[in-house]
């Protein structure tokens, strides 16, 4: 899981999309909570005035080719994700997705990605090709959704001043979840062009956390440790929290200032000292940590470690970008 990132970009609900996708959390969100009268049950509490806030901004590359044509794709090169995390392309790429929008720039797409705003209304053709490990490579023409048509690349992908095409490389197969890169297309009759290369993620995403600012949560000596959300209303980037999207929770324990962590916020899972993960149940608003282990099944001995930063997030591993909804960093009562 990723411990950061947040696209300012992105409201989290990849079950909105379903068959014609295109961005719930990349996207809109399908409806949230609110802690309004709720009356927490857990002894650390996360609040709004505790979570981290972030701004993004996505500039995503373009390529031109021949108008009509059954473009050759391929991934095999990718190494980079929009975080940029390290991508095996055999391994990490599940899914490529054809995306047909009508009256809506490329701008227009990178702004409501940006904003968190959903423009499934302007998505007219959707179709995605599921990869194998035998292959990094594939053509338009493969592409289709369920048992629908395939791609037409004749019709489906022609030069027109009202519609704007493009590719989305993810990890796994559910619509709207898991993209690592994406790319425009701009098909012209001026362009020989018929082959494509998925871009590396590294520079599309502009991302900036602010980790410093909001309130620590307290949380004391002895356990038990329950960590409540039921008050959280908003996420890291201003949009309604979704209760029924939080999965997953981690809490770690970095060896370096506060500062320090900042400065590294796309890494928050690959640079804590001690990391600890636990499942949340749909829809639940608390979970005792004493069910965190690492990988290794190590179980949360508590807050014993000092001199460093315990910071908490919670996950969503079935948005369209994998960024926490909340981070929060931790004040454990000394023992």
């Amino acid at each position: 899981m990723n411990f950061g990132l947040k696209l300012s970009t992105l409201h989290r609900c990849a079950a909105c999309l379903a068959a014609t996708l295109i961005m719930a959390p990349l996207l809109a969100a399908c409806g949230g909570g609110s802690g309004s009268g709720t009356v927490p049950t857990g002894n650390i509490v996360l609040r709004d005035q505790n979570n981290y806030t972030a701004t993004s901004t996505l500039t995503i590359p373009q390529v031109v080719t021949a108008s009509g044509a059954d473009l050759s794709i391929c991934w095999s090169t990718l190494s980079t994700d929009l975080l940029g995390h390290p991508v095996l392309p055999t391994k990490d790429i599940n899914n490529v997705s054809f995306l047909q929008l009508l009256n809506f720039t490329e701008q227009q797409v990178a702004d409501a990605l940006g904003a968190g705003q959903s423009f499934t209304s302007h998505v007219k053709n959707y179709r995605d090709f599921h990869t194998t490990t035998a292959s990094t490579c594939t053509t338009l023409s493969t592409f289709t959704l369920g048992k629908s048509l395939p791609v037409t690349p004749a019709t489906d992908y022609v030069e027109a001043a009202d519609k704007k095409y493009m590719l989305i490389f993810s990890n796994g197969t559910t619509p709207g979840s898991g993209s690592r890169t994406m790319i425009f297309l701009e098909p012209s009759a001026n362009s020989a062009v018929t082959s494509v290369t998925a871009p590396e993620g590294l520079g599309i995403l502009d991302f900036q956390a602010d980790i410093t600012t909001p309130a620590a949560v307290s949380a004391p000596a002895v356990g038990p440790w329950v960590v409540d959300w039921s008050l959280l209303t908003l996420d890291g980037l201003g949009n309604e929290v979704v209760f029924q999207n939080i999965d997953g929770l981690m809490v770690g324990w970095y060896d370096m200032t506060l500062a320090a962590l900042q400065a590294q916020v796309l890494n928050y899972d690959r640079i804590a000292t001690a990391l600890y993960r636990v499942a949340i149940p749909k829809d639940a608003r608390t979970v005792d940590l004493a069910t965190a282990a690492t990988e290794t099944g190590e179980v949360f001995p508590g807050f014993t470690r000092t001199g460093g930063v315990w910071a908490v997030g919670l996950l969503c591993s079935t948005c369209q970008v994998p960024a926490p909804i909340a981070v929060s960093i931790l004040a454990p009562a000394a023992n």
